[in-house]
């Protein structure tokens, strides 16, 4: 049986909302979601069972979760023919596609400060947002990430 972060109550191990509190189970940071105790909001473990909470990276790093490297997986991936297209049309546009629309627009301002030379370092930052993105979904200013 599962808790709900929010308010305690048990639920199902598969519901989408808390039959109690009608929030999503996992959306709270109050209780742990297996065995229901008391938690601080800012802890990354249960003290009592010992079980990893998925948490945001404030640094814009990803998600973390203990135990668990890389952040949630991706349900839409960019095909390669749409990240050719933003790349060639519109750096920031491109960007956007990962939710990193701020990061494009910095990535182009580089590039017109160093008369292109910044470009090539955007293409492999924009190379790998591609081949992570595949895989998970990007944080807003997370710079080459790893797959």
């Amino acid at each position: 049986m599962a808790y709900c972060r929010t308010c305690g109550k048990e639920v199902g191990e598969n519901a989408l909302a808390c039959t109690s509190c009608g929030v999503k189970p996992n959306d709270g940071n109050k209780f742990c979601p297996s065995c229901g105790k008391d938690t601080n909001e800012k802890a990354v473990i249960c003290v009592s069972c010992g079980v990893g909470f998925k948490t945001e990276n404030k640094l814009g790093l990803g998600d973390i979760s203990v135990g668990n490297s890389g952040g949630e997986p991706n349900p839409n991936p960019v095909g390669g023919g749409t990240a050719l297209l933003w790349w060639l049309c519109c750096l920031p546009v491109g960007f956007a596609q990962w939710g990193q629309l701020g990061k494009g627009f910095v990535w182009m301002l580089i590039a017109i400060l160093t008369g292109g030379i910044g470009g090539f370092v955007a293409w492999i930052d924009y190379f790998m947002c591609y081949v992570a993105q595949k895989k998970r979904k990007l944080s807003e200013w997370e710079f080459f990430p790893s797959a």
